[in-house]
């Protein structure tokens, strides 16, 4: 059965989390943020997990996040920004509803990041990081809806979420 989730991914600084909290506000759904499904089920923070166990031992932990956001109907969902970005997530991710990505400029993302702190994939040198950008994209691309936030504000951004979401008929709105 699909589900009528507007489900939102992209890479760390695209604004997941801002702009989806600010379009489940003006929807009046849910924000559910997968990330702190995470922290809440495992007691630590992401960087204490990813400094203690590792990278793998996060994304095997992401792994029944998605299966318990499987559950969700009616929210907007905020993913890490690899959590689509192995085996079949992605598809899983658009069984779930809407799937928006916030494309962005990554020298720009990589600021709105560093910014924010608290990011484990920032320590890696900026052409891994690059590379990462790279590897990512074609899972994003999967997504229903793609939304460039280049030099746009959170609610500029969310304005074009939701006419984008209105022209596609995707989700109700």
């Amino acid at each position: 059965m699909a589900r009528d989730n507007i489900v939102i991914v992209g890479f760390m600084g695209a604004g997941k989390s801002v702009c989806g909290r600010l379009l489940a506000r003006r929807l009046g759904r849910c924000f559910v943020e997968a990330d702190d499904m995470i922290v809440s089920r495992d007691g630590r923070s992401i960087p204490e997990i990813f400094r203690q166990d590792g990278e793998e031992a996060f994304r095997r932990l992401e792994g029944e996040v998605l299966e318990a956001l499987a559950l969700k109907s009616g929210d907007v969902i905020a993913t890490g920004g690899g959590l689509p970005c192995r085996d079949d997530r992605m598809e899983t991710l658009r069984a779930l509803g809407t799937v928006v990505w916030l494309r962005g400029d990554l020298p720009e993302l990589l600021e709105r990041a560093g910014r924010l702190g608290g990011r484990p994939m920032l320590e890696r040198a900026a052409v891994d990081i690059e590379a990462l950008y790279r590897a990512r994209e074609p899972y994003y691309a999967r997504a229903h809806v793609t939304v460039d936030t280049a030099g746009l504000g959170v609610d500029q951004v969310v304005a074009r979420i939701l006419a984008a979401l209105r022209q596609t008929h995707a989700a109700r709105v």
